[in-house]
């Protein structure tokens, strides 16, 4: 019986230090987000995001069909009579990030 009371002591102890520290870490937050920011020192998410201008050069024959965000990238889907081309660019310079070319399995 005696362990069992001790147990639970400790049980009980280690959530209220759970939820002291969820506390903590849910006033802290508030704390650095809510600081202003002073002059000069601006961080990433007090700028603006960055704008681009860009040119790709569509594949010949070609036709978008459709555009796309996935995290970082925008995702353009050319379709054509050669076959379906994927087409990623970066959204912080607009630079191309790569190509994927879909073809027909052989199969």
């Amino acid at each position: 019986m005696k362990a069992l009371k001790t147990l639970v002591i400790g049980m009980g102890l280690l959530i209220c230090i759970g939820i002291g520290l969820v506390g903590y870490g849910l006033t802290r937050g508030k704390q650095q987000a809510a600081a202003p920011a002073t002059p000069g020192t601006e961080t990433a998410s007090s700028t603006p995001a960055a704008l681009f201008a860009t040119q790709y050069p569509v594949p010949k024959s070609a036709r978008l069909e459709q555009v796309s965000a996935a995290g970082d990238r925008v995702v353009l889907h050319f379709s054509s009579p050669e076959g379906d081309k994927l087409v990623l660019l970066d959204t912080h310079t607009g630079q191309l990030a790569g190509t994927v070319t879909l073809t027909p399995d052989s199969k």
